[in-house]
């Protein structure tokens, strides 16, 4: 069964096929591998990689499909079988655009991002009303949203609005950039799982944009929420309050270090992307939206390995 997703790292590997095997040999000359029947997709996100045609070739007999990013993550090419560019019946429910099923979809999706925030703010100790507002018959997503940055801005104790675009202040800034991230790599499992990202379910599409990423995402902004308000809590003592690189990497940290359950086991906040879409392409599949996974960031916890150097705890 075909269910890793690799992502290639470093810069200078080289891949290689050999015996049903897939081999990654690094610069120092160390070499991992893995059953190429096992590979479901290769995302490489760094320049300088290089594959024999032979690997290629193979990978593409085996229903892998690599994805290519550029300098800034962002997948920008597709290398894939000739019949793995889509999964032909999510494609077309996904094209039929069935309204009652994705205005349910829609419904469960934004609910879920709106008890994050909730949820986001009980973890800050911020006293809010947002449950009232999301229990409402016809939940109002922009005044929850209003309600919700008047709350979660206050923590800071400075006078800061949400700004969406060309944000001025840190805050804004460094949560922008996190959103990024999120867009990053809801957009990579989307083009994986046989998605269209120019096809929303919500969101409209317009010149160079990418709905159905918007859409997705949307559970996981107050993931970035609450690891922004945890940094500036901890950059005082640890880390330059002001310096976006600090907060880059600690963001990296926390995408590794957090935790959620799904289906009993353990994955990386950065994992559960993957199996969250995956839920989405099976619910186009049947036209049934009652069994997709939805992040709850009550489910998320620290996990830190005791075998290796942490750079940071709580």
């Amino acid at each position: 069964m075909s269910y890793h997703i690799l992502h290639i790292t470093n810069n200078g590997s080289y891949l290689y096929c050999e015996k049903g095997f897939l081999f990654c040999r690094q610069k120092d000359g160390e070499e991992n591998k893995m059953p190429v029947s096992d590979i479901k997709a290769i995302i490489v996100t760094v320049q300088g990689i290089s594959f024999s045609n032979a690997c290629l070739a193979r990978l593409a007999e085996n229903n892998v499909v690599i994805l290519h990013c550029n300098n800034s993550f962002q997948p920008v090419g597709w290398t894939t079988p000739i019949d793995r560019i889509v999964r032909e019946k999510a494609f077309y429910n996904q094209i039929a655009q069935n309204e009652k099923f994705t205005n349910n979809l829609w419904k469960k999706i934004v609910k879920q991002k709106a008890l994050n925030q909730a949820e986001n703010l009980d973890n800050l100790d911020c006293h809010h009303n947002l449950y009232h507002l999301i229990e409402k018959p016809l939940m109002n997503e922009a005044n929850i949203a209003k309600q919700y940055w008047q709350q979660y801005f206050s923590l800071f104790e400075k006078d800061i609005k949400r700004e969406h675009q060309n944000a001025e202040t840190f805050e804004n800034a460094c949560l922008n950039y996190g959103y990024a991230v999120i867009n990053t790599l809801v957009y990579r499992a989307v083009l994986v799982h046989g998605l269209l990202p120019q096809l929303g379910i919500h969101h409209k599409g317009r010149y160079k944009s990418i709905p159905l990423v918007y859409d997705l995402m949307e559970p996981y902004r107050p993931f970035v929420d609450y690891y922004f308000y945890k940094f500036s809590q901890e950059c005082e003592s640890d880390y330059d309050c002001e310096n976006h690189k600090e907060w880059f990497k600690y963001l990296a940290n926390c995408l590794k270090n957090y935790r959620i359950k799904i289906n009993d086991l353990s994955y990386k906040i950065l994992d559960s992307v993957d199996n969250y879409v995956e839920t989405i392409v099976n619910s186009f599949i049947k036209y049934d939206e009652t069994n997709i996974f939805l992040p709850q960031i009550k489910e998320q916890y620290l996990y830190i390995s005791k075998h290796k150097n942490r750079e940071y705890e709580e």
